[in-house]
């Protein structure tokens, strides 16, 4: 598990758990049936506690510190997007 976790959001399937991790920059994916962390993704910027999946759970999107989004592909695990203001 990561340093400082910050906030957590379910998967719409109740099958996966997303938590954020300020202090390594990650969000560690969590399998609700066995707790078991199945993956740690990277590349966040101390990700918040506004982690949000679109409503057919393909997608996340994580609040980073500098209000940056970043767009995850759930299947992959991977960051596939970061949405920011110019």
């Amino acid at each position: 598990m990561g340093r400082e976790p910050y906030g957590a959001a379910l998967s719409p399937d109740d099958k996966l758990l997303f938590a954020s991790n300020k202090a390594d920059h990650t969000i560690d994916v969590i399998n609700v049936a066995d707790h078991r962390v199945v993956k740690t993704i990277g590349g966040f910027k101390e990700p918040r506690q506004a982690i949000v999946f679109s409503q057919d759970g393909d997608q996340a999107y994580v609040l980073n510190r500098d209000l940056s989004i970043a767009r995850v592909d759930v299947k992959t695990y991977t960051i596939t997007d970061i949405i920011q203001d110019k």
